[in-house]
C-alpha cells in the first residue's frame, strides 16, 4: 500500500489516547462553572481529574497549554464531613492511631507528636517535623507551619511522615526533640474527590484552604500546580480524566489511478491491517479499535464529485 496513506492519517489529526497511565489526563481549553466542567469530563471522559502524587501533578501541569499561567477546574470539591487523612494520600480505614486523651476533637487541623503520643493543634503554628524516604524517617530542626512543612518533605524527600503501628510511632518519637511537638503527615480533611476516590492526596496553596472561601478547587500551573478554592460558579479551563468515550473519526481522500476496488472488504482488511502496524510502530495504538465507518448507501468509499466536473477515481475514506 502506498506509504502516503499513513501521512494523510496523521495529518488529518486522529486522536488516541493512551492506557499506559493511571490516570489519562485531558486538558480542555474551554471555560466552565465546576458543575458545568464535571457534566461535560462524565459525559465524555470518566469525571474530573483525581490526583493522587506529584507525579500527577507535573503531569496535569504539562498538559496545560504552555501560554495560560491560569487556574483550572480539578475534581476536588468541600464534602459535608472531616476526616482524619495521611499527607501523601494513604488511606486511614482501619488505622493505628494514638491519640493523648480527649485529643482527636480538640481545636486542631493537623496532628503532632510530643513524648510517644498525638494532639490535634493549629496547622499555622510553628513546629519541628518529620519527614520520611525509603522507610527512614528524617527530623527537620526548622520551624514552619504545617502546610510549608508539608512541601519541604515533598521537595527534599517523599512527604511527611506516616505512622502506621506501636514501631514506626517509637521510631518517630525516637527522632523527636523531648519537650518538643513535631509535625507529621496526618491531617483532618473536608474535601473529596468528584469521582469519590479514596485517596486524599492534597497540594494547596500557602494560607489554603479557607473556611470561608468557595466550595470548588482549581489548580494554578504558574504556582507549581498547587490548588486553591473558588466558588464554584467561576469560570475556567479544566482537566477531564479517564478513556474517551467520543468515537474519533478521521476522513480521507485517496486518488486512485485506474479501476477503484476499495470497497473491497478484503482490501479494506488489509489496509486496517497495515495501519494498525503502523500505529504500533509508531507507540500510538494503545488499546484503540480502527474500523471502517460505512455512509448511508452502505459503503465504505464513495467518489468525491466536484460542482464543475467529475474527478475520476477519486475516494473519500471515513475511518473511526
Amino acid at each position: 500500500m502506498d506509504g502516503s496513506l499513513f501521512v494523510l492519517l496523521l495529518l488529518s489529526g486522529l486522536f488516541w489516547s493512551s492506557s499506559a497511565l493511571s490516570h489519562p489526563y485531558y486538558y480542555i481549553n474551554a471555560a466552565m462553572s465546576w458543575p458545568d466542567a464535571q457534566s461535560y469530563c462524565r459525559e465524555r471522559f470518566t469525571d474530573l481529574a483525581t490526583v493522587d502524587s506529584m507525579d500527577d501533578v507535573n503531569r496535569l501541569i504539562n498538559i496545560v497549554d504552555a501560554g495560560y499561567s491560569g487556574s483550572v477546574w480539578i475534581g476536588l470539591k468541600r464534602g459535608t464531613q472531616k476526616q482524619w487523612s495521611w499527607s501523601n494520600g494513604e488511606n486511614t480505614s482501619s488505622q493505628y492511631y494514638n491519640w493523648a486523651s480527649g485529643q482527636s476533637n480538640a481545636n486542631g487541623d493537623c496532628a503532632s507528636i510530643y513524648s510517644g503520643v498525638w494532639h490535634n493543634i493549629p496547622c499555622n503554628y510553628l513546629k519541628y517535623f518529620v519527614c520520611y524516604k525509603n522507610g527512614v524517617y528524617i527530623l527537620v530542626q526548622t520551624a514552619k507551619i504545617w502546610t510549608d512543612a508539608q512541601s519541604y518533605c515533598r521537595q527534599y524527600y517523599t512527604d511527611l511522615a506516616t505512622i502506621h503501628n506501636s514501631e514506626e510511632n517509637y521510631q518517630v518519637t525516637m527522632k523527636a526533640l523531648a519537650g518538643y511537638y513535631i509535625w507529621f503527615g496526618l491531617f483532618l480533611d473536608s474535601w473529596e474527590w468528584s469521582d469519590q476516590w479514596d485517596q486524599r492526596f492534597r497540594h494547596w496553596a500557602a494560607g489554603q484552604p479557607l473556611m470561608t472561601s468557595g466550595g470548588c478547587v482549581g489548580m494554578s500551573r504558574s504556582n507549581s500546580g498547587r490548588w486553591s478554592q473558588y466558588s464554584c460558579d467561576v469560570q475556567q479551563p479544566f482537566i477531564c480524566y479517564g478513556d474517551d468515550k467520543r468515537k474519533q473519526i478521521v476522513r480521507l481522500k485517496v486518488t486512485c489511478k485506474g479501476k477503484c476496488a476499495l470497497n473491497d472488504p478484503s482490501l479494506q482488511t488489509a489496509i486496517l491491517n497495515e495501519i494498525s502496524e503502523k500505529l504500533k510502530n509508531m507507540n500510538l495504538e494503545s488499546d484503540s479499535k480502527i474500523s471502517w465507518r460505512k455512509g448511508e448507501d452502505g459503503e465504505v468509499f464513495n467518489k468525491e464529485r466536484n460542482h464543475m466536473e467529475n474527478l475520476d477515481n477519486k475516494c473519500n475514506r471515513h475511518l473511526f
